[in-house]
């Protein structure tokens, strides 16, 4: 039986840097190889599960808490702090990618951090818990988060094994990313969260012919040493189409975006030999 899912959180305090094209893009690739994958959607704008047709859009009744919504959602892992397997069970879906399911997000999201915010007990790890109870039944899980520094990141760092954050070749970028490593530092020391690891940084939309590119990522080089991957996720107008369609990834055919993620997973060393082993095989086809 699996010992218990590799759970990695996208994180990035600045928006429009790629972090849920990134855990589309890293669910596709893993299904593909043959993991389970399970995409947690922490973003009240959704875009996640939009992208992987699980959105249900809340009525006013069902945001003001008048009427009670049809399906559940991560709003309510938080809201009613669930710890049973049974319970964490019924927020998840099925998508469109054979092997991807997701517990998706809608508007009443919203309103998650000024609830969580008025219970006692410890908030820090409402997540962790949840996700522990389903664990052994995925390889990978992925949390998307919103560009935000609030107790949602706090929980998913907590719940976390790996933190990675994709960044853009520009001041703000680097300013947002400083920002969230200091988070994720403060976190760790504050917690004494040792199994944490801030597993690197890259630059997503790169135009790598240019010199604006080539500085940018000097910048962060300087700034990151080791902890900046190697692999760069070239601009591709494909992902706009995908984004904008709601289509798999691999359905765009030749996006050199997916390639370059795959790659960029290799990079990562989070895959088993014989998943790299198959990636690698891919790429070389």
């Amino acid at each position: 039986m699996n010992k218990g899912a590799t759970v990695i959180s996208v994180i990035n305090n600045k928006g429009g840097v790629g972090k849920t094209t990134s855990v589309a893009a890293f669910a596709e690739l893993l299904a593909y190889l043959g993991y389970r994958v399970l995409v947690v959607d922490l973003d009240e704008q959704s875009n996640l599960s939009m992208f992987f047709h699980a959105y249900i859009d809340d009525s006013e009744e069902v945001i003001s808490g008048i009427k009670k919504p049809d399906e559940l959602n991560v709003c309510e892992l938080f809201k009613y702090r669930f710890k049973e397997k049974a319970e964490v069970q019924q927020l998840i879906r099925a998508t469109q990618i054979p092997g991807v399911d997701i517990i998706p997000s809608s508007k009443r999201h919203a309103r998650t951090v000024l609830e969580l915010t008025l219970n006692t007990g410890n908030n820090n790890i409402v997540l962790k818990r949840a996700l522990k109870t389903i664990k052994e039944d995925y390889d990978y899980i992925f949390l998307d988060n919103a560009p935000a520094s609030n107790i949602l990141t706090v929980n998913s760092i907590f719940a976390s094994d790996y933190i990675i954050t994709p960044v853009k070749v520009e001041q703000y970028s680097l300013k947002g990313l400083r920002e969230t490593l200091a988070s994720i530092v403060y976190i760790k020391e504050e917690h004494d969260l040792d199994h944490i690891e801030f597993l690197g940084a890259y630059i997503t939309q790169a135009s790598t012919n240019t010199n604006a590119f080539k500085s940018g990522r000097e910048l962060f080089q300087n700034s990151l040493h080791s902890k900046l991957f190697q692999t760069p996720i070239r601009q591709d107008t494909k992902i706009n189409e995908v984004n904008q369609t709601l289509r798999s990834l691999f359905e765009s055919g030749g996006s050199n975006a997916i390639i370059d993620y795959a790659k960029l997973l290799i990079e990562m060393k989070m895959l088993p030999t014989e998943g790299e082993e198959k990636l690698i095989k891919c790429l070389s086809v």
